[in-house]
């Protein structure tokens, strides 16, 4: 395999409970950039990013480009971005714990003299700058296993070989597999998620609601779903499932989790959202923080309806993973490429959670799609349940009550 889905390089048992930035730029930083400044220190040039400045209880540091690699001063630069940290939140933000885009999200995040494109930038230079992780290659290439470009438009189906799947996945980043799962089932689960809709109620910790146009308020997040849907759960019990995962496990070792409580979600996708958490622009599900903990978790999307312009559909950054480009800069000035999935009743989507994705809007008609994840095998304990735990779930409660 070209790349391996397992990227972590920490574990939450190491973690220290305090970090004092003098101590860290002083001991760790320079060990971090003698092995990746160059990294960091391309990527600063290519995005023309200005100086980063740190605050934390009064005293400044500025990160910025040098030659070959990232210098650091101390002080803070007149034409640097500067974000003002906490103690706890630095030291958060020293182990990956957490990111700008995650303090964001949260409301937190103090910084001046910069946009959000650049906050953004420096993101992704801090990423390069902690786990090595490159924000700009000119040579990128999508090759397949026996070296020819790879049609990032393919589609698989259950008689191709294992190996090649396996292999797309690893070098795009994503990958569709066409009629998987039943047609009739998909029908199936589309009455059983009408049937449940009605158990759920707004508050309630397990459903998710938005506002439409008309003026309505709708229920467009269903968790708990297995538990109401027969279908749902003998698809996830069975051995077409589990050869799928043992697939796209490939050299790695995924988990197998229970087919209970929140393995899956139900999600429809109406027409007409003005507000509440149907569909998000381009993200990374590991954006927020906790890169180094929990990468690369794979994404499958069960299409229930068709996807396409009509109804919307899922947008990839084909090898997003592989380069840590801006959030913000995909959103506008992408230097890679955008592949939109289109699929129909029963196709299956995967996308790690290091790939920027984002869902388009329906236009004329009304989307419906399950969501699971599937972890890695975890390092040693208690396997967490990451879609539903720690950072993601605050997060995803703050956007939920905010309307956002």
């Amino acid at each position: 395999m070209t790349f391996a889905l397992d990227r972590r390089t920490r574990r939450d048992e190491d973690c220290r409970g305090t970090i004092t930035a003098a101590d860290f730029f002083a001991s760790e930083l320079p060990v971090l950039l003698e092995a990746h400044g160059g990294i960091a220190a391309a990527a600063c040039e290519a995005l023309a990013a200005r100086p980063l400045g740190i605050e934390v209880d009064g005293r400044g540091w500025t990160l910025a480009l040098s030659e070959r690699s990232i210098a650091l001063s101390e002080g803070i630069a007149a034409d640097a971005l500067v974000v003002t940290l906490t103690p706890e939140q630095f030291t958060d933000w020293a182990q990956n714990q957490i990111t700008f885009n995650g303090l964001l999200v949260a409301r937190s995040l103090a910084f001046r003299g910069g946009t959000l494109a650049e906050v953004s930038v420096w993101d992704s230079l801090w990423l390069a700058i902690l786990e090595g992780w490159p924000v700009v290659d000119p040579r990128l290439e999508f090759r397949g296993l026996d070296g020819a470009p790879l049609d990032l438009a393919r589609a698989f189906d259950p008689d191709d070989a294992p190996e090649e799947m396996a292999h797309f996945l690893r070098e795009a980043g994503f990958l569709v597999l066409r009629g998987w799962i039943d047609a009739g089932d998909a029908a199936a689960i589309s009455a059983e998620m009408d049937r449940a809709v009605a158990d759920y109620r707004e508050g309630d910790g397990k459903s998710w609601w938005a506002d439409l146009r008309d003026g309505a308020r709708v229920c467009v997040r269903l968790q708990e779903f297995v538990e109401r849907s027969p279908t749902t759960a003998g698809i996830l019990s069975g051995a077409r499932w589990e050869r799928l995962i043992r697939i796209l496990e490939g050299d790695d070792t995924l988990a197998r989790k229970p087919v209970e409580g929140r393995i899956i979600e139900a999600l429809f996708k109406p027409v007409g959202v003005v507000s509440g958490p149907s569909d998000l622009s381009f993200h990374r599900d590991c954006h927020l923080g906790r890169h180094s903990y929990v990468c690369s978790r794979l994404t499958v999307g069960i299409a229930i309806t068709a996807a396409g312009e009509a109804n919307g559909q899922l947008r990839v950054v084909a090898g997003s993973h592989r380069l840590a480009m801006p959030v913000e800069t995909a959103k506008s000035e992408p230097y890679l490429p955008i592949v939109a999935l289109s699929t129909e009743p029963g196709d299956i989507t995967v996308h790690l959670s290091c790939t920027l994705h984002e869902a388009t809007s329906p236009v004329s008609a009304e989307r419906r799609v399950l969501y699971t994840e599937i972890p890695l095998q975890p390092q040693g304990g208690v396997l967490i349940d990451t879609s539903v735990g720690h950072l993601r779930e605050r997060v995803n409660d703050l956007i939920r009550d905010s309307g956002g």
